[in-house]
């Protein structure tokens, strides 16, 4: 009962935090969107502000317990943050200078208007998700790995200095795993909540992946039919039962369902359909330079949750360049060019260090 507390604690105040993260980042760019493209956003600049202020602190050898400190500091420095934006928000609405937003602050009738029976639908789909992912989730090398390093981490009081499969202490860090900060993410808010290493990586956060996956899926349906909320919703209904039937071990489906804790799913099913959103934005709104800043910070986030990040050029140019051609617009090329740097600086450390130009000491 005590961690099943613990979960659903760990769980609302996370969806807190990167819901105030969103609220700041729309209140910088002035981005016009919903409740759902708020947390999307705030989700992937979290991530990729904890990429940047985790990974040196790995190499500098802090202690867990001092970083996740400071990390809560920052946390309710953001919280803070929204709520001052907020205030000064419904001000502006009862002033009359701006109209009332929907979602959070709409009524249930408007809701219920906009989206009718399916939000209960997509609603109930996403609940199977959640159920799925905490009752079937796959027990593989990778598992030991995102949750051995938690676990090691957590109870050394290091930020992955232990080899999570023999315990050892390491000599080196790994390219491939030391700039994915993504377990040290769960090691922080075990270390804040005391949450078992397992109950917050392969539940909490598990469920919370698949809240953030389909809402990116909602906000890509909401784009593709024009707004149309009831579409949007149904959309996410046949993705999910497409996903379902995907049977193979490589399909984003598998990793969606049974291996949810993973960079790579996080990668797969959240920072490349990010990607995609952001494609159709660009395409709808061609004159908008949000969307490659929103891009950028994908990219960073997505380093934060695997290694395999180091294809993010691809994916970018896959989804970016067509739309910048089809736009016309071929500054959106040096666009795409810059969003590529955060991998592309990755994958010169990973090599580097792969034929020994460079090492990065545990000590």
């Amino acid at each position: 009962m005590r961690e099943l507390c613990l979960a659903c604690a760990g769980f609302a105040l996370e969806f807190i935090v990167f819901y105030a993260a969103g609220i700041v980042l729309v209140r910088i760019l002035k981005v016009k969107g919903d409740c759902s493209l708020t947390f999307i956003l705030g989700y992937l600049v979290y991530f990729a502000v904890f990429e940047l202020v985790i990974v040196p602190m790995t190499l500098k050898w802090v202690s867990l317990t001092a970083a996740a400190y400071i990390w809560a500091g920052i946390m309710a420095l953001v919280i803070c943050a929204a709520v001052i934006c907020t205030i000064k928000k419904q001000r502006r609405i009862r002033a009359g200078q701006t109209e009332t937003c929907s979602g959070i602050f709409g009524s249930i009738s408007e809701i219920w208007k906009n989206h009718s029976v399916m939000i209960i639908l997509a609603g109930a789909v996403v609940l199977l998700q959640c159920l799925i992912v905490i009752f079937y989730e796959d027990t593989t090398v990778d598992a030991a790995y995102y949750v051995g390093t938690v676990s090691t981490s957590v109870y050394t009081d290091t930020l992955g200095r232990y080899n999570p499969f023999n315990g050892a202490i390491q000599k080196a860090f790994q390219a491939r795993y030391v700039f994915s900060a993504y377990p040290m993410h769960n090691a922080v808010w075990c270390r804040l909540l005391g949450i078992h290493p397992i109950v917050q990586a392969k539940q909490v956060m598990s469920c919370m992946n698949v809240v953030t996956a389909n809402l990116i899926i909602y906000q890509i349906g909401k784009r593709l039919f024009d707004g149309n909320r009831k579409k949007a919703d149904l959309m996410l209904v046949f993705v999910c039962v497409l996903q379902l039937f995907c049977g193979t071990i490589y399909s984003s489906g598998t990793f969606f369902f049974t291996r949810s804790y993973e960079g790579k799913a996080i990668l797969a099913n959240i920072a490349i359909p990010s990607v995609l959103m952001c494609a159709v934005w660009y395409l709808q709104e061609k004159n908008s330079r949000n969307v490659w800043i929103i891009l950028f910070v994908t990219a960073v986030s997505a380093m934060t949750f695997s290694g395999s990040a180091i294809i993010f050029p691809i994916v970018i140019a896959a989804g970016m360049a067509p739309a910048a051609v089809m736009n016309k617009r071929f500054s959106g090329l040096v666009y795409c060019a810059v969003c590529m740097l955060p991998s592309a600086l990755y994958a010169a450390v990973f090599f580097a260090c792969r034929i020994g130009l460079l090492t990065l000491a545990a000590s």
